[in-house]
This record gives C-alpha cells, structure tokens and sequence, in this order.
C-alpha cells in the first residue's frame, strides 16, 4: 500500500529538518509581457530552439519580436502530449543545431517537451535511463539549457514544475523524467496570449490547476510556503475560472487563472499531488483523453475518498481534515462542511463547459489494471491518506458511472 503517512505536525510546531523550495529565478507578468521572448533570448547568447504549439502564428506580437531580434534559432512545432518517441526524435534531428537556449511558447505539453529536451541536451542517453516507473529512474546530474517557458493555457502549472511528463502508448502510461534541473529558467505570463483558448480548454486546464492547488494544500508534505500559494490560488480559480470560460477576452479573469495555475505548478514542485493526479497519469496513458479533463471528473470522488479515510482514522488525520474545513469556507459553507462543500464544487462545476469523459473506452479498462497503475504513480505519495485497493476501485467506478450519465448512456 505504499510507505506510510508521516503525520502532519500540529499548527505551532516549528519544524526543524531543512527543507527547500525552487521555483523559477525570473518571471515576467502582464498584458504584451510576451514580447520579452526575444531580449531574454539575446542574453542568452547563441543559437536556439522555439518549440511551439501546432498553431502558434496566432501570437503575432511575440513572434514578430522574434523576428526583428534577428536571433538565429531553429522553430519546431509539438501537436501532441509527447512521448518517448517524438522526444528521441526531437533530439535527434536538430542536435546539430547546437542551441543555447530553448524557449517553449504552448500549453503544458509544449512546455514539458522543451523541458526534456534541454535537459537530454546535456545529460545525454535516453529518456527511458531518467524515466520514473518504466524506465532507469537515472538521476540527472547536470542543469539542463535553459528555457523560458511562455505558457498560452492557464492550468497545467509545466512552467514551474520539476518534472516532464512522456506518454509511452507501449507500456499504456504517463511518467514523468523529474528533478530540480528541469524548472524554467525564466516565466513569461502573458495573459492576452490565452484570449483565444477555447472554453471547453479553459475550464479542463481550469480545474487541473484547481486541483493542483487542493492536493498541494492537503498533502501531507505542505508546507507555510506552499499553503501561502494554496490559499492564495484556489480562492482565485473558484473567482475568475466561469469568467474566463464566458468571457474569453476578460484580461484580469485570464489573467487571474495564469497567476493560480502558475502558482500550482509551484507549490505541487514543491509539495507533491494525491490520487486525483495518480489517476490521470494511470489513465492518460491508455486513452487520449485530456489530462485536466480527467482530473476534473475524478477531483470530487477522490476527495469524498480521503475524507471518509480520514475520518475513519480518528484523530490521525485532524489536522487534514482541518484543511478540508478551511477549503469548505472558501468555497462558501458557513459551517465549514467538506461535504456540503463537495456538492457545492459539484454544482460549480457543471456550470462550466467541460466535455464528457469517453465512457466506453472507461468501460473497457480493466478496473484491477487501472487501480494497480493508480498505486504505482508517484503521485500518490503525497496523498493526505492512504487509500486501499478497493477505495481506488470504488472512485473509479464512481467516475465511469457518471461517464455514462453524462454519454446518456
């Protein structure tokens, strides 16, 4: 089942053991913030690689900064969740290139590819040897090049977190290649360059960053600087995200949901996840489906889950559940009750424009194979509680039931 919950320390305690908290060393924030692209590039000094989105021509200013920088750099584009395959091949034909820098203009797989790259670009191997679960689990030595990474969704966090993540559609898995070397270099939070997401992409990536923040807030690895984000953040989506769906040229709404998903990125580097994300990396890699679609289907079971194994423990978990009462306020229960609070975010969430799950290709999962991939993640060691094999099923269960519902199935 897993190693075992430290428990949480009591509020006051002061904690001796040292810890640390990374984030990126520079960020840039606002309206045309993006046009910065093309000076940090010149410090840098020498060739580069732009990695982008399938359609990034859509971000004239930033681009066009590019061009007038007269910076010789080689553009690659990414149209999908890479795997180890695309990243093999990524590296191998522009090597040669020699670039200094790698600036990732997209979403979180455009990031996460940037940031594999640069970092294979001066460890050298294959992926796999750095690979959690499936591969070597090799540490990575040495600082990868470095990237600025300009983010054009508002949920995955891939621009301050220590891990890549790879889709290895052989083994039917997301992993993640981790350590301190892969955090950005630089940010840029640009949000006029998330005006043009789509509503069903902002309430997906939307709620992953919700979720980000709830499981960083609950882990049993918080700490006062993550709970500092947390609170901060989750305040912030449940405030701009239906906004940001709506209105979708709204600059502070937009702008709102950058800060809190930049700040989930954070304080998950630096605090860990739980089950919600144990089970988008078990499934993702078995269907193609929308990593923060997933989590946002599976955040209100997960969460009914660890409080029902939190209570149960007694007095084990006070202090999780305490959290949970907070978060309760926050998301409008006077009395601060996590379950009168659940159904609240359940209703919230139904008024956003997220997709349906695919519920056969659910259906079709084995539910023992989903579970045993669930346990494996190295999500879940951040889990508040320990969830057995048969509280994982049941929240599995719970979520293709309410596929099919959805499917009218």
């Amino acid at each position: 089942m897993g190693e075992p919950r430290p428990r949480r320390p009591a509020l006051g305690v002061l904690i001796v053991a040292p810890r640390e908290f990374r984030l990126p060393a520079l960020t840039y924030q606002g309206p045309g913030s993006s046009v910065q692209m093309a000076e940090w590039a010149r410090q840098q000094g020498g060739p580069g690689w732009l990695i982008a989105g399938a359609s990034p021509d859509r971000f004239t200013a930033p681009l066009a900064a590019l061009e007038q920088a007269n910076l010789d750099y080689t553009r690659v584009s990414v149209a999908r969740e890479p795997t180890f395959d695309d990243l093999r091949e990524l590296v191998g034909r522009f090597a040669a290139n020699d670039p200094q820098w790698i600036i990732a203009l997209g979403g979180g797989s455009v990031i996460d590819t940037a940031k594999a790259a640069a970092m294979l670009l001066t460890n050298g191997g294959d992926p796999l040897d750095y690979a959690e679960v499936i591969g070597a689990g090799r540490p990575i030595l040495h600082p990868a090049l470095p990237v600025l990474a300009v983010p054009t969704t508002a949920g995955a966090g891939a621009e301050a977190t220590r891990n890549a993540v790879l889709r290895d559609p052989g083994h039917g898995a997301k992993v993640s290649l981790r350590s301190p070397h892969l955090i950005p270099a630089a940010v840029i939070l640009d949000p006029e360059l998330t005006c043009g997401l789509p509503p069903e992409q902002t309430a997906a990536t939307g709620m992953d960053a919700l979720a980000q923040l709830l499981e960083a807030f609950v882990s049993h690895r918080a700490n006062p600087w993550t709970d500092a984000l947390c609170r901060a953040g989750i305040p912030l989506v449940l405030r701009a995200l239906e906004r940001a769906c709506t209105h979708g040229d709204d600059l502070e709404a937009r702008a709102d949901m950058q800060w809190a998903a930049y700040w989930s990125g954070i304080a998950l580097t630096n605090a860990g996840l739980g089950a919600v994300h144990a089970f988008a990396a078990a499934v993702g890699g078995r269907v193609p489906v929308p990593h923060g679609l997933v989590c946002a289907h599976v955040l209100v079971p997960v969460c009914r889950a660890n409080l029902r194994a939190a209570r149960a423990a007694d007095r084990e978990h006070e202090q999780t559940l305490q959290r949970f009462r907070e978060w309760a306020r926050w998301m409008g229960s006077d009395s601060g009750d996590p379950d009168e609070a659940l159904d609240q975010l359940s209703a919230w969430a139904e008024r956003l424009p997220l997709s349906s799950l695919p519920a056969k290709e659910f259906a079709n999962l084995p539910v023992d194979d989903v579970v045993k991939a669930t346990q494996a993640t190295s999500s879940m060691r951040g889990n508040p509680v320990q969830l057995t094999d048969a509280d994982l099923a049941s929240i599995w269960r719970e979520v293709c039931a309410t596929a099919n519902d959805h499917t009218g199935a």
